[in-house]
């Protein structure tokens, strides 16, 4: 099995990824850290019970959002779009979310059955196809790249991936074949050549076996 790593991404990266990347790691981080004292602080000080406005409302809102989600997930499954799978993970997650909310606001009342019911029944099935879909289409999109970039071993693990590594897989000749195709593009008269290296690097793909 070829595992070959470049060490030179043919990608060119972003002038500010870096800064990027360390302000977004920041954020993320820093919510982390910050919402562990906050819920030990809510858990002690919010009330067991609290009388709001404009609940429909925010019921409404809810039960529409989760609707305009399904439909865009249903609309990506129809028509084959790779949008589907951060779409389906989106829907799946509200759909947890409805189940939670209504089982707990629901507690020590007579709609508890029927919100667990639904619950049961509905959403949280609904919930687990999604991410099981989503994750399975991942995986198969991870396995294609992977088989594309010129490796005939099986492709890393989801929890193994790194992020954004397609241009890490390449293998040696299709470097070779991709750094070419580079410098064709930059050629205003290049056309001719920019389709041979198209051609090369899709022989590069169909000489990989089929039954990695």
């Amino acid at each position: 099995m070829t595992t070959g790593v470049s060490a030179n991404p043919v990608i060119p990266v972003h002038p500010h990824a870096a800064s990027m990347r360390r302000l977004f790691l920041t954020a993320v981080t820093g919510s982390f850290v910050f919402l562990i004292p906050w819920i030990a602080y809510l858990s002690v000080s919010l009330p067991s019970r609290h009388e709001v406005n404009q609940w429909d409302i925010a019921w409404v809102g809810f039960d529409f959002a989760l609707v305009a989600a399904i439909g865009v997930t249903a609309l990506c499954a129809w028509r084959r779009r790779q949008l589907f799978i951060p779409s389906a993970m989106i829907t799946a997650t509200l759909l947890v979310c409805d189940a939670w909310f209504d089982i707990v606001l629901d507690w020590n009342t007579p709609d508890l059955w029927s919100a667990l019911l639904t619950a049961a029944v509905g959403e949280l099935p609904l919930a687990a196809l999604l991410f099981f879909s989503a994750r399975r289409l991942l995986r198969l999109t991870i396995e294609h790249a992977w088989i594309l970039t010129g490796h005939t071993g099986p492709a890393p693990q989801l929890s193994r991936l790194e992020l954004l590594a397609s241009a890490r897989w390449l293998q040696p000749e299709t470097q070779t074949v991709l750094v070419t195709e580079q410098v064709l593009v930059s050629d205003m008269d290049g056309r001719t050549g920019i389709d041979a290296a198209h051609g090369a690097r899709n022989g590069v793909a169909q000489g990989v076996d089929p039954e990695a």
